[in-house]
Formats: C-alpha cells, structure tokens, sequence
C-alpha cells in the first residue's frame, strides 16, 4: 500500500495544476447604462459593465450576477448566463439586462437632486462572477461615480 501512496499524490497534483491558486476575481465597474423598456411595474435597462482581469492568465466568465446601488439605494439588479473570455491583464465590455422595481425608480426621483448628474452621482456594484478557473463564485464589489464633469470628460454616461 505505501507503494501506491507516491502514485495517488502525483495523480492528485497532476488533477490540481490546471487550477491556478492565486485566481484573483475579476474586478467589475459600470460603463454605462441605457433605458431597453418601461413599463408600470418594472424597467429593463441595458447594462454595459467593464470586467478586468487582474491574473496573468485569460478568464472565461461562465456566469455574473449583480446589484447595483445608485446615490446609496437600490438602483437595478442584473444577471448573465453568456460566456466571455478576458484576456489576461486585459478588460472587457460585458452586456447584461437589468432589471428594476418601480418602487425604486420613485425613491431615487424622490431623492436625486435635480443637479445630481453634472455634480456625479455615487454608485456601488456588487456581486459575484463565476469563472472558467474555481468551482466557486468570486465576489466583486466596487463604487465609483457617474455624470459630472469627469465622465463627460471621458466620454461615459449611465
């Protein structure tokens, strides 16, 4: 039996070597967003989210899923079953649907001032991707702001 030990080991390793140890999760923002359909009880929007891959090797998203905050309340919450692959060191744009509850479309007209675009408005990202290289879902959580000067600057609008 001790003989066979060195064998289960070296088939043990050989099974693990494709999965690198230190995958770091890909790191998530918003790009933009775009109105797809109102409705009374719920709106679709058309989410453009820009996905970096930190790792030295490429990513193949299998699935992401998403809750966005915008000026601290619940915005829209998005999921996708599209595979895309990330280069490594690399970014992309991912497309996802979204979807919003009506309820929180009347809270952020109620609280978003009317200047709140050219001064930016603060959002969050958070959620969890699911990748080619764990069996497990990585969490990604990032703010950042949208509208003002900066991002007319740049070119992006949400």
């Amino acid at each position: 039996m001790t003989r066979w030990l060195p064998v289960f080991c070296a088939l043990a390793l050989a099974a693990c070597s494709g999965l690198p140890w230190n995958t770091l999760a890909p790191k998530v923002s918003v790009a933009e967003v775009s109105i797809k359909r109102l409705g009374w009880v719920e709106q679709h929007f058309d989410v453009g989210l820009r996905v970096s891959n930190p790792n030295d090797f490429d990513l193949k998203i299998e699935a992401l899923e998403f809750d966005l905050e915008l000026n601290g309340r619940p915005f829209a919450k998005g999921q996708s079953q599209a595979s895309a692959l990330i280069p490594a060191a690399s970014s992309a744009m991912l497309r996802v649907d979204a979807l919003m509850q009506s309820g929180d479309l009347i809270q952020q007209i109620k609280t978003l001032p009317g200047d709140a675009w050219q001064a930016g408005v603060p959002y969050r990202i958070k959620g969890r991707v699911k990748t080619d290289r764990s069996s497990d879902w990585l969490p990604f959580d990032h703010t950042g702001v949208v509208g003002g000067d900066e991002e007319k600057a740049k070119g992006k609008a949400i």
